[in-house]
């Protein structure tokens, strides 16, 4: 279940870094995480994890130290217990330094390698906002890793919607091109020039002939009937997965106005309506988040508030009563009191990912306030090995990151 995991955003100020940090602190539950800072502008992470930094990218860079030795671990101040024992983090250059923020290729593959080279089960990719090549190099051509939007952002949000558009048509571009394994295995290639030139009408969206691909493949399919174009296209559509977190989360009907179905139409109208889309979870709008930023303590490395007990479920009395009143059923019996301080971050369990979903889920509908952002993150986690653990291993994140003379071998169609 080895997996290189990418988080980005269409445009800063959705929380991605926040997200990140504690996104790995809780996978760390589980196997040894790694998190690494390639916001390399910015230095986000060492300014919101007050433990001194020892060596980092800098010096993989610049002085020629390996990448396991630039690992930044917890220490007892932060972590007194060892709850976090199993995370390290890489961190940014103090200040941004031209050739590290603006990577060269041959910094960028030396990398690259040293990333799959580290001994980790979960390495989490803190990548810069937007899109450019120290962005687009890390992340999956088979699915998005995780886009972080907000419902208070809407311009990220679409931001979020042109990352999708950019891999899927870097990925067919690297199919389609002259010397790749399917151009050589075309037994007609007098087409393809046609193809590729209708393939730029359809990236460019002042091109209101093809808006998306969809449209694309029907033109295709009209002139050139079935054809291997025709079913490569559908196969990158079919698999390519997008994975999207909602954070600063503000309830459902506005989250889903402002956020989610945006995202979706721009997908549609602009890309294609046949993607699969899964929503890993949300993570609560709470001032305290922020607050913990500003100490340089994640909130998941502060201890828990003690849980308030929550009120009786208005929604489960009223179906009682209706239970009882309508259909004769006795009426609902008082609930069993539950651990007033459970902590689901000392729960993740692997093993039975679906189960534990089910339970968070509901405390997180029942229970308000106390821990909402800690369960969160739970749900999150057990989202994501779920995926990890039933899908194909190029379908969530990617077990390594691949040069651009790798990504051929590892696209057949």
């Amino acid at each position: 279940m080895r997996r290189i995991i990418p988080v980005s955003s269409g445009k800063g100020g959705v929380g991605k870094t926040t997200f990140a940090i504690n996104f790995a602190l809780t996978l760390s539950r589980v196997a040894p995480t790694v998190l690494i800072d390639l916001d390399t502008g910015t230095s986000s992470i060492r300014n919101t994890i007050d433990v001194p930094v020892g060596k980092d990218l800098y010096h993989f860079f610049r002085k020629g130290a390996a990448l396991d030795e630039c690992l930044t671990t917890l220490d007892g101040r932060i972590d007194p217990d060892g709850t976090y024992r199993n995370f390290a983090f890489i961190a940014a250059p103090r200040h941004a330094i031209d050739e590290i923020t603006n990577l060269r290729d041959d910094l960028r593959w030396r990398l690259l390698h040293a990333i799959n080279g580290l001994d980790a089960r979960f390495i989490v990719l803190d990548l810069r906002a937007g899109l450019d090549a120290n962005v687009v190099d890390f992340l999956p051509l088979s699915n998005s890793g995780v886009l972080v939007f907000t419902p208070h952002h809407p311009a990220a949000t679409l931001a979020a919607a042109d990352i999708v558009k950019s891999l899927l048509f870097r990925k067919l571009r690297i199919i389609f091109s002259e010397g790749s394994p399917f151009f050589r295995s075309l037994p007609d290639t007098s087409h393809h020039r046609m193809v590729t030139e209708l393939l730029d009408a359809v990236e460019d969206v002042y091109e209101e002939n093809l808006p998306n691909l969809d449209a694309f493949l029907v033109d295709l399919h009209g002139a050139l009937g079935d054809n291997p174009y025709l079913r490569a296209i559908a196969w990158v559509l079919r698999s390519f997965g997008v994975y999207f977190v909602l954070n600063m989360f503000n309830g459902v009907q506005e989250s889903y106005e402002t956020s989610i179905r945006p995202f979706v139409e721009s997908l549609r109208r602009n890309v294609s309506g046949k993607l699969t889309l899964t929503n890993l979870g949300w993570v609560v709008q709470d001032p305290r988040i922020h607050e913990a930023n500003c100490r340089r303590t994640p909130i998941l490395l502060q201890q828990p508030e003690e849980r308030r007990t929550a009120d009786p479920d208005p929604v489960r009395k009223e179906l009682a009563a209706l239970e009882s009143s309508v259909l004769g059923l006795p009426a609902m019996r008082r609930e069993r009191p539950r651990p007033v301080n459970l902590d689901e971050l000392q729960r993740i369990d692997p093993s039975c990912t679906v189960d534990r979903q089910l339970e968070i889920l509901e405390r997180m509908y029942r229970d308000h306030g106390d821990r909402q952002v800690r369960e969160n993150f739970a749900y999150i986690a057990h989202r994501a090995l779920h995926v990890m653990k039933h899908l194909p291993p190029e379908s969530f994140g990617l077990p390594r990151l691949y040069t651009p003379l790798e990504i051929f071998d590892q696209l057949r169609v």
